[in-house]
């Protein structure tokens, strides 16, 4: 568990074809990324909108694991080609939301 000022929740969701994940970005304060499955909608943004250290480490950490997250599904799609029970679209992306 975090301390007083870290955060702590847990939130499991099994993802199906019913997802949307979209960054929303702006001008004048931090971006907010949103990952959406079915009824749920979950948004990510920086507490106090304040891109400091703490900030940039969370953003690096997300990408990385994001990206460790997409090549395992990536081998184990790749163990199902020909099957034809796939989906090769790289990303299902809200309309340009970020007003």
């Amino acid at each position: 568990m975090s301390g007083n000022s870290g955060s702590y929740s847990h939130l499991g969701i099994q993802v199906g074809g019913d997802w949307r994940v979209y960054c929303h970005t702006y001008d004048d304060h931090t971006p907010i990324l949103t990952v959406d499955a079915g009824p749920v909608s979950i948004a990510y943004s920086i507490k106090n909108r304040c891109p400091d250290d703490d900030a940039l480490g969370f953003a690096r950490a997300l990408a990385r694991d994001a990206q460790a997250f997409a090549a395992a599904i990536e081998r184990l799609h790749a163990g199902r080609a020909g099957t034809g029970d796939h989906d090769d679209s790289d990303t299902k992306a809200a309309p340009d939301a970020a007003a």
